[in-house]
């Protein structure tokens, strides 16, 4: 059975061949009919195993998600238990304690910027960032679907792809 490459070529051959006259056409019917049983037949074993690569990534997804939820979870308990241990040795007054082959320690983070209540309107334009501007293509789109001309800005493409039923 010819690859899915060679099934291409082939057709693009016949097709080219329909042109020439001298050609029996019994003939060129009946290779049309074999490549195109061909092709029907490679085309299913792609679709199987098209749908079953979608099945393994659903799975992977849904796997994802769950060892996502687990990582979280235990992120989150690390974050408790580290306030916990914190809490408690701010309570005891403590900032350094050994204890067996570990030693906590409550010291400084790096100086972080904190915003004040009505810091927009105070702040200095030498401290803001200006945004470049963003085109709304959905906007546009609904635009050129409506019949709005927008020449020489955008215009409708319209592309194939392959649907597996």
């Amino acid at each position: 059975m010819p690859n899915i490459y060679e099934l291409t070529n082939e057709f693009n051959t016949l097709w080219s061949i329909l042109e020439d006259e001298l050609v029996d056409d019994e003939a060129l019917v009946g290779a049309f009919e074999t490549a195109a049983e061909d092709l029907a037949i490679k085309l299913e074993n792609c679709c199987k195993y098209i749908k079953n690569e979608e099945a393994v990534i659903a799975g992977l997804k849904e796997e994802e998600e769950r060892l996502n939820a687990k990582r979280k979870a235990k992120e989150n308990a690390i974050k408790r238990l580290k306030a916990l241990m914190q809490d408690a040795m701010t309570a005891a007054g403590e900032k350094k304690i050994q204890c067996g082959t570990f030693t906590t320690s409550i010291q400084n983070n790096a100086p972080s910027v904190v915003m004040d209540e009505q810091y927009i309107e105070n702040i200095p334009s030498e401290y803001l960032r200006v945004k470049e501007p963003e085109i709304d293509k959905k906007k546009l789109l609904e635009d050129l679907k409506s019949g709005k001309e927008l020449d020489g800005i955008a215009h409708l493409e319209v592309k194939q792809s392959l649907r597996i039923r």
